[in-house]
Formats: structure tokens, C-alpha cells, sequence
């Protein structure tokens, strides 16, 4: 589990540090780091799998990525708990952004520590970080300790998902791809064929997914998947998404009390948004790390309970699994303790963090009141000024 994720010089995040666990919550208003805070953890996740371009997706270029164009350099660094409980290593990677208008990045510095031993991987200037090239090439040349460490890393950061679902995206019928088996886009595009993947490769934790799909939707009695022309992503070179149509397959809904099928483009988000997380709960290898922006849009408050209860699911279940959210709603803090939320503002043009297990206000209230009423009524900035646990006001 990666137990402490640190940021420097990314976006809007001069330096911040976070204390992370299994499934942690960040909250704060807009324009406070919260979404700059997953796409870091992204990118680091993705770099061991992905050349440095594309681990920091999206369309940019030059030093557009650093935090005010200042200096070049881009550092993320975690510490990782493995399996056992125990504290075990520190793994940090700084990214050096070239000059506009080139799309152009690459490794600074990259840097495996644990207890006094230290393993420097020496590939500055590559376009990709030494985890990433012993994982897709073998060992080489390197040394043992190099192998051993990236071997390691990699067991921890690889396989992220990030996700802003879109139910419009969530319901497009999609066309087979064999370069996007068991994925979806960061907006739910694919979960067609997500869905399809987990029928062909398990018939077993389909059925087990639909019934857990009806036990929340009691009026639908199953999930058709059916031929039809549908959609195949692909990207261009400013990584822009491009669109062809082709055979594929649609999501369909069988309504208990009427024979005829319901197309996904008809179905309610809430719907879309239940399907596409347990989805992500019936994949044969779930995500190590899953990032989640905001998963109250498009779902009644009443509905929350059925989602976090996925998401709790998921990290019971796999506790390989790690999941970061963001939220806006009160309604979702009510389900969490105050060691699971960190509060995000912006403080006179810088970013910083705080738990809400820091705070004495929040302490003293939770006897009374659920964490999500103490949020409302008190606020960002009463919390985040409010005196610390054990000790004076800050």
C-alpha cells in the first residue's frame, strides 16, 4: 500500500505530502488541488509501464505541467507498507520537461531507498524510467539490487485506473480491441467490452456481478450485451481522442415487467454508474491503485451507500487494491472516519493538506454529529484552522 504519496512542482502543487490509506477521501472547494493530487499519483503509477509521455496523459506541452512554469523539474515520490504492515521502501522519480512547445519529458533522477540501503537506477535523460524499460525488457544488464528494487516497484504501482465517469461515454456501444481488453477510458468509454471481456473470460463472476447489479436495481432483471454498430477509440498525435464506427456490442437492460430491452443511452447515470463499478469489482486482476473523481455525480444521495459499499467491497476483497476519491458531497463523508479524509485549500497561492483526524473540532463533534455534518456546518477553513489534536491552535 503506498502509505505516504509527495508532490513537488506539478500544477498547482508547490510541495504537498499526504498520508494515504486504504481507501482515503479528499475533500476541499474547487481550485484546491484535489484532481492535480490523482493525476500526480497517476502519472507515477503509469511511468512504470508507460514511456514518460504518455504517464502524464492529457494534452500539454513544454513545462505547461510544472508548477508555474518555474524551474523544469517535476518530482513524485511515495513510501510504500507492504503486505505485513511493515514500513519498507521509498521510491521517488523526478521528471525533467523540456521547453515549449515540445511535448517532451524525461527522467531527472530515480531513486529505490529502504532503511539505509540506496539504489540509484542512473537514467537521467531517458524517455522512460528504469522500472519501466527492466519490466518490458528483462534484466540486462543491470545490477541484482536494480532488478530486485524495480521488480518491487512495480509490484506496488502498476495497473492504475483513473476515472471521471461520463454516463454518455459509459453507454456508447463498443467494438472489439484487443489493445483495451479489461479497460476503460478515465470517462467509462469501453465498458461494453469490459463487460463482454468478464462474460467471455468468466461466466461465473458475470452472473455473480448481475445479481449484485439487481440486488440494487430490483426492477431490472439482467444485462444484455448485443451486436450492433458501435465504436472504436483511437487517439491522434496531440493525444486527442478519434472516433470510427464498426460491429461491436450495446448494453442493454431487461425490465422485469415488460418484454422489450432498454439501450444504455436510455438508462438513468445512475444506473450506468452502479454498472461500471461493479464492472471494476468483477475484473479477473483489479486495479492495484483506482482513482476516482467526485462518484456522487449522477447518483441520488440514497444511492451512495450502494457505491461506497462497492468501493469497500473492492478493498475488503483485493486488499492489493488502493483506492484515492475526491468528493464535493457531505453525504459520502458520512461513511468514512476522520483518519480516511484529507482536507485540501489553497493558501495564498500555495496548496496544502490537512486530516481531518488532525482536528480537535472534529474530535470533539463525531459523538454528536457524522463527519459530513461537522464538514457542512464548520466549514474548510474553520477546520483547517481549528486546533490541532494534542496540541494549540496553529
Amino acid at each position: 500500500m503506498i502509505s505516504k504519496l509527495r508532490i513537488e512542482n506539478f500544477k498547482a502543487l508547490r510541495d504537498v505530502s499526504i498520508d494515504l490509506t486504504p481507501l482515503h477521501v479528499l475533500i476541499g472547494p474547487n481550485n484546491s488541488g484535489k484532481t492535480s493530487i490523482l493525476e500526480a499519483l497517476n502519472a507515477l503509477c503509469r511511468s512504470v509501464d508507460f514511456p514518460l509521455t504518455q504517464a502524464f496523459p492529457g494534452h500539454w506541452k513544454g513545462r505547461e505541467l510544472v508548477h508555474r512554469g518555474s524551474g523544469t523539474d517535476v518530482t513524485l515520490s511515495a513510501n510504500i507498507r507492504e503486505d505485513d504492515g511493515k514500513e519498507s521502501f521509498h521510491y521517488s522519480l523526478a521528471c525533467r520537461f523540456a521547453a515549449e512547445p515540445s511535448r517532451e519529458v524525461r527522467v531527472a533522477a530515480e531513486l529505490f531507498t529502504e532503511g539505509s540501503d540506496k539504489v540509484s537506477f542512473s537514467h537521467e535523460g531517458h524517455h522512460q524510467s528504469q522500472v519501466c524499460t527492466i519490466s518490458q525488457s528483462g534484466g540486462g544488464s543491470r545490477t541484482l539490487q536494480q532488478l530486485e528494487a524495480s521488480k518491487r516497484i512495480h509490484r506496488y504501482f502498476s495497473g492504475a485506473h483513473y476515472y471521471r465517469w461520463d454516463s454518455r461515454q459509459l453507454a456508447l456501444p463498443v467494438a472489439p480491441d484487443s489493445s483495451r481488453r479489461f479497460k476503460m477510458d478515465s470517462s467509462g468509454f469501453g465498458l461494453a467490452l469490459c463487460l463482454d471481456d468478464i462474460l467471455g473470460y468468466d461466466r461465473d463472476q458475470f452472473i455473480r456481478m448481475e445479481t449484485r447489479f439487481r440486488e440494487i436495481f430490483p426492477e431490472i432483471s439482467s444485462v444484455k450485451l448485443i451486436p450492433e454498430a458501435a465504436y472504436k477509440a483511437s487517439r491522434d498525435s496531440n493525444n486527442v481522442p478519434l472516433m470510427n464506427v464498426t460491429d461491436g456490442k450495446g448494453i442493454y437492460f431487461q425490465f422485469a415487467d415488460s418484454t422489450s430491452l432498454v439501450p444504455a443511452s436510455q438508462a438513468s447515470d445512475g444506473v450506468l454508474l452502479v454498472l461500471a463499478y461493479l464492472a471494476v469489482l468483477s475484473l479477473p486482476q483489479p486495479p492495484r491503485v483506482l482513482l476516482i473523481e467526485e462518484p456522487e455525480n449522477g447518483i441520488h444521495p440514497g444511492r451512495l451507500r450502494n457505491i461506497l459499499s462497492i468501493l469497500k467491497q473492492l478493498v475488503s476483497e483485493r486488499k492489493t487494491t488502493q483506492i484515492l476519491l475526491t468528493t464535493h458531497s457531505p453525504y459520502v463523508l458520512d461513511l468514512f472516519s476522520p483518519e480516511d479524509v484529507t482536507l485540501c485549500r489553497r493558501e495564498k497561492d500555495e496548496i496544502t493538506t490537512k486530516k481531518l483526524s488532525e482536528s480537535k473540532m472534529v474530535r470533539d463533534q463525531l459523538d454528536v454529529f457524522s463527519l459530513g455534518e461537522i464538514w457542512t456546518s464548520e466549514g474548510d477553513e474553520r477546520i483547517a484552522n481549528a486546533e490541532p489534536v494534542g496540541g494549540a491552535t496553529p
